[in-house]
């Protein structure tokens, strides 16, 4: 390759080079299509003689040198030379004739709508490189935002490539069975899965599809496009951020693609999308792009790469469109777009709890599940984690390393909780100041839950806000009474009850707690106080999140639960059959299970004693074969309630 055939292909992409030269050369052609037939410049020549003619000329040395011009100079190729070159390329060739002056028209033409397109082109990529950065500030980062331990400033940020840990997706297989079947079956699935979720067991999607590193997804899809789906916490956003990223760094080769592949990064959050003003994505891009850009991008840019099938859209979240109407007119908005350029790779996520088969069919969007962390992934995070929180000091995040490794494996039911991300980097946070993880559950989820609400830190976050009804200790008991309101909604049969809440519904039970505490407060004044409280969860994110648009919920469904047993062990305070109550009324419910045990194993002996004399008598339908009643007892041990351990069991044996 030539010297500046390299410096070309350094400032302007191949591609981009050829179009501008047949620019060049069909501007030239309309111009000489125009004038009179014999004054065309080729009109005596035959199709071969013009392909050698032209082909001789753009291969020539000084031809080059001069195409180069725009990049090295910055100024249009010397007309007068090129014209000098084509008249001697021309004297190899006597018995062709040319009319007067056409030479000269038809080159001015070239150069001028050549220079015209290499100069955008130009443009385009520096655009580009000021793009990548700007996208690099915005997304290579993770705030941790609602899980900020002790207030320390350094806890607030990371840098993604750091910590993150790429997780594995399985293929999904859609069921060839009857409409009828195939709902009893999807149903039957649900069912499983959530009982499963209930009791913290991990949950395998039913897939016969492949499972590997969610790194090769590009490279593995069967076609340019694909869905990812997975639970609330399990990475999604955070997997669609590293793409992002990873492509802004030029370093394609960690999404297993050739090194040498140049693709645009476009990145949407869906939510983000549902509140903006237009719903057309080429212009939303446009107006996120012109809001993180010091410069606003010229003309035509994201066309310039979508329509050379030079990009990767990433739609992150369609779930977050709430109401099931718009989510399909979002659909339909995606698809068409994703229509209009068809030649570009594209990766939609979503939750399944929001997701239908029917939005995007699987032959042309392959559908992948996102897979919990597994142990040598738990482990990763962990070293990734206290490398870049004490890089000074190697010995102590080894140490470190080893004792939260340690302590997860101790504790199964922990460890099951941390093989969802957004859990794992919460356990994390408490672990690095503590040194330790407590034994119990319900005091991890204390903490934990605590270290979400330091976003209400007296100093820097509640007086800021400018509540004016509620106190810093009303925050906790007011999350607790909410988490047992939604979490009674689950016996209402609503698909989603017991997990989501609409917006003015949670408007509605924040006006009533909140006066609750403060009785001279009135209606209105408490409904703005709880319009407040929530536009801040949904800029910050906290303990409560926007699950979808203007729907809430808490950002796992463990501390929900955790939540609803200690409004249920506040209560008991004034009366204990408030705990017995609930033991008789929800102890083979599989959605009061979790609710249940952090519930119990807060008790004291005394009170231990009379929760495990409760479930035994209480009346189970086949308890003689099926022996429920001593299961969950068993269970409730496994969770070390109370203090005197060997004297309930030996009052389980002897009711046995």
């Amino acid at each position: 390759m030539s010297p500046p055939q390299k410096k070309i292909n350094r400032e302007l992409n191949p591609t981009d080079l050829e179009k501008a030269l047949k620019a060049g050369v069909q501007s030239a052609e309309e111009w000489d299509s125009n004038q009179v037939s014999d004054k065309h410049l080729f009109f005596h020549c035959t199709p071969k003689d013009v392909r050698e003619l032209l082909e001789s000329f753009f291969k020539d040395t000084g031809v080059q040198e001069e195409l180069q011009k725009p990049f090295t100079e910055k100024t249009t190729p010397n007309l007068e030379v090129l014209i000098q070159i084509f008249h001697k390329i021309k004297l190899d060739k006597p018995n062709l004739k040319f009319p007067k002056e056409s030479i000269e028209h038809w080159l001015k033409n070239f150069v001028d709508a050549y220079f015209e397109h290499t100069n955008t082109y130009l443009k385009f990529q520096i655009a580009k490189s000021d793009y990548l950065k700007q996208l690099l500030g915005y997304f290579d980062g993770v705030e941790f935002v609602g899980i900020k331990v002790k207030t320390k400033e350094e806890e607030k940020f990371a840098k993604l490539p750091q910590i993150f840990v790429m997780p594995n997706v399985v293929e999904q297989v859609e069921a060839r069975a009857s409409t009828g079947l195939k709902l009893n079956l999807d149903l039957a699935l649900e069912e499983t899965a959530n009982l499963q979720r209930q009791q913290n067991l991990p949950w395998e999607q039913q897939s016969s599809g492949k499972k590997f590193s969610a790194q090769e997804l590009l490279k593995e899809s069967t076609r340019n496009k694909c869905v990812v789906l997975g639970e609330p916490g399990i990475g999604k956003t955070t997997l669609m951020s590293y793409f992002a990223v990873m492509l802004a760094e030029q370093q394609t080769e960690k999404l297993g693609l050739s090194a040498d592949l140049e693709l645009l990064p476009i990145l949407i959050r869906i939510r983000d999308l549902g509140k903006a003003s237009t719903k057309n994505l080429l212009e939303y891009v446009r107006n996120f792009a012109n809001s993180i850009h010091v410069k606003e991008l010229p003309k035509g840019f994201f066309e310039h790469w979508l329509e050379d099938g030079r990009a990767l859209i990433l739609l992150d979240g369609l779930d977050e469109i709430a109401k099931p109407s718009d989510r399909h007119e979002f659909v339909k908005i995606i698809h068409s777009f994703l229509g209009q350029y068809s030649q570009n790779r594209a990766i939609i996520t979503s939750r399944p709890a929001g997701y239908s088969r029917e939005f995007f069919g699987t032959d042309e969007f392959p559908h992948y599940q996102l897979e919990k962390f597994d142990d040598s992934q738990i482990d990763l995070f962990i070293q990734q984690w206290y490398n870049s929180r004490l890089p000074n000091n190697p010995e102590e995040a080894q140490q470190r390393q080893e004792s939260l490794k340690k302590a997860l494996t101790a504790q199964e039911r922990i460890k099951l909780l941390a093989r969802n991300p957004l859990l794992l980097t919460i356990i994390a946070l408490i672990h690095r100041y503590d040194a330790h993880l407590p034994r119990q559950r319900y005091k991890l989820y204390e903490q934990a839950v605590d270290t979400l609400l330091i976003n209400w830190d007296v100093n820097k976050g509640i007086e800021s806000w400018k509540l004016n009804y509620i106190k810093l200790d009303d925050i906790k008991i007011l999350m607790q009474r909410l988490a047992y309101w939604i979490h009674s909604q689950g016996e209402t049969g609503d698909k989603e009850g017991g997990t989501l809440i609409d917006r003015d519904e949670l408007i509605t039970q924040l006006s009533e707690y909140i006066r609750e505490f403060n009785y001279q407060v009135k209606s209105h004044q408490a409904k703005a106080e709880s319009e407040r409280l929530v536009n801040h969860i949904t800029e910050r994110c906290g303990l409560l999140n926007e699950q979808g648009q203007d729907r809430y919920a808490f950002v796992h469904k463990t501390f929900q639960e955790y939540l609803a047993g200690e409004e249920i062990r506040d209560r008991q305070s004034g009366d204990f059959n408030e705990v017995l109550n609930h033991i008789r009324d929800y102890l083979h419910n599989s959605h009061w299970r979790e609710v249940l045990l952090l519930l119990i194993a807060q008790q004291n002996q005394s009170n231990s004693k009379k929760i495990i004399e409760a479930i035994l008598q209480q009346e189970t339908s086949y308890e003689e074969w099926l022996h429920r009643n001593l299961l969950f007892a068993g269970t409730c041990f496994a969770e070390d309630v109370g203090s005197g351990i060997d004297a309930l069991w030996n009052l389980v044996v002897t009711e046995e």
